[in-house]
């Protein structure tokens, strides 16, 4: 995956497909996870502040969704 940004809408899209939801959108971040039967031992969380999600934040949550960064750009096609 190159170094490359993606619009924020879209990067909750992704998730959404994901199954995850957000389950705090007060202040400038937004925490994402599972429903209540199932949750992640850390939750994605998004940074309101920025246009587009940095790389860095994309490459954390996927690490944290244990989703490879190959099957995330299959899947960002679609978005």
């Amino acid at each position: 995956m190159g170094a490359k940004t993606i619009p924020l809408s879209k990067w909750k899209r992704y998730l959404k497909s994901l199954g995850l939801k957000p389950i705090r959108t007060k202040s400038s971040h937004e925490i994402w996870d599972y429903s209540d039967t199932q949750k992640l031992l850390r939750p994605v969380t998004l940074d309101n502040n920025y246009k587009d999600v940095p790389i860095t934040h994309i490459h954390t949550s996927l690490k944290t969704l244990n989703i490879s960064k190959t099957d995330f750009e299959k899947a960002i096609k679609n978005f």
